[in-house]
């Protein structure tokens, strides 16, 4: 019935066209007849907007770069190594290996015997010394004799036997010249009388003054003598007192490290003593402890591939295998330095993984924190760091693998 329509009809001015009339006009009528839907106008506004938006945000929104690399923490310092100045016998051990440890903490025990025998005998020596320079300080000034409180009373009893046996002695050396004077004054005084009357030459009386002089002189001499002797025994006593002094905190500083204290927080990380018993010679290693710092350290190997896009004062994300990141998430840190030349591995020579540089990175913290809990970071975990190289648009990540293929066509 269309195909004999077809004749009939008379073509009418596009303005006349109505909708009806669309399956016996041609395609460029029926467009000037239809009019789109409202709908599906804007469906096409949409879909273009999202497109210039999506370009948009591709252009403008920034992603990180990251080079990905394997790590390993480190201690953040030397090993410790623990070891006694003067050895001795090992009586205890405080600690285990693989056990964490503060700094202060007591790692081993000496035996203090033969230390405490030796600060015993220096105690005693420094107490008779203090008693004897008690004594030897009231006769060289001639003051009564007054000890310090605190010496035994066997020390007291000794240097005030001493003392009055030493003053006795002077004493009565001096009471003998002072009788002997005496004497002489009383034959002085009968000389010069005969000598008034002519019975004595004056030659005899100048005899008996010389001899009242030289006992007055010996007398003070005497005295002076003991004075001295005193005084140079006060200067004596004192030197040996000092030195005894410097004696007992030698004495007392060895008695302190009797017990081996740990420097550092740290890790026992081998315990090389482990006979109770047993003689540690001096200097001899006892055990060793890995440092660990308020800070983690983190040795990262980089590929040599990225190595170029690396540098000191980038930051890291360092993400630990012992802890799952999702979980715990993980530490952020800096590269504080990057080795020269790169590295490598004698048994994967030749592979791509058998060379690296290293690059050393300081964690901001030293835990993990889930909730009120704290993971302890240790050294040897092991585990990869994304240092952040910089950043790059969406839309230039997008369009990577196509400007790679170009350069592809154009090899050989």
């Amino acid at each position: 019935m269309r195909m004999l329509a077809l004749p009939f009809f008379k073509r009418r001015a596009s303005s006349e066209l109505r909708r009806g009339d669309v399956p016996y006009i041609g395609a460029v009528d029926a467009a000037q007849v239809i009019e789109p839907a409202p709908a599906a106008v804007w469906a096409v506004y949409l879909m273009l907007a999202a497109i210039a938006t999506a370009i948009t945000w591709a252009w403008l929104a920034q992603i990180d770069i990251i080079a990905k690399a394997n790590a390993r923490v480190v201690p953040d310092g030397r090993e410790q190594v623990i070891a006694s100045l003067e050895g001795g016998i090992l009586r205890e051990l405080l600690v285990r290996e693989g056990q964490q440890v503060v700094e202060g903490q007591a790692l081993a025990m000496l035996d203090p015997t033969r230390v405490e025998a030796q600060q015993a005998e220096s105690q005693s020596r420094r107490l008779a010394l203090q008693g004897a320079l008690a004594r030897a300080q009231a006769e060289a000034f001639g003051k009564p004799l007054k000890f310090p409180p605190g010496l035994p009373e066997a020390v007291v009893d000794g240097e005030t036997e001493n003392h009055q046996a030493r003053q006795h002695a002077l004493n009565e050396a001096v009471e003998t010249n002072r009788r002997s004077i005496a004497l002489l004054g009383r034959e002085l005084a009968m000389a010069e009388s005969m000598s008034a009357k002519g019975l004595m030459s004056e030659v005899e009386v100048m005899r008996v003054r010389r001899q009242v002089n030289d006992l007055n002189l010996q007398t003070q001499e005497r005295v002076n003598r003991f004075r001295q002797e005193a005084s140079a025994e006060l200067v004596r006593l004192r030197n040996e007192l000092a030195a005894m002094q410097e004696q007992q905190v030698v004495r007392d500083d060895a008695l302190r490290r009797t017990t081996l204290i740990s420097p550092v927080r740290g890790i026992v990380k081998q315990i090389r003593a482990n006979t109770l018993g047993g003689v540690v010679g001096p200097g001899v290693p006892v055990m060793e402890l890995l440092p660990i710092g308020a800070r983690v350290l983190v040795e990262a190997r980089v590929k040599p591939a990225d190595i170029g896009f690396v540098k000191v004062g980038q930051p890291v994300q360092v993400k630990l295998t012992a802890y799952e990141y999702t979980i715990y998430g993980g530490l952020t840190g800096t590269v504080i330095s990057i080795s020269p030349d790169a590295m490598g591995d004698p048994d994967k020579a030749g592979l791509p993984e058998g060379t690296w540089y290293r690059a050393m990175v300081r964690a901001d913290g030293g835990t993990l924190q889930l909730g009120e809990r704290q993971l302890a970071v240790l050294p040897g975990m092991t585990g990869t760091v994304e240092i952040r190289t910089g950043q790059r648009s969406v839309l230039g990540f997008v369009l990577r693998p196509l400007l790679k293929s170009q350069e592809a066509f154009r090899e050989r």
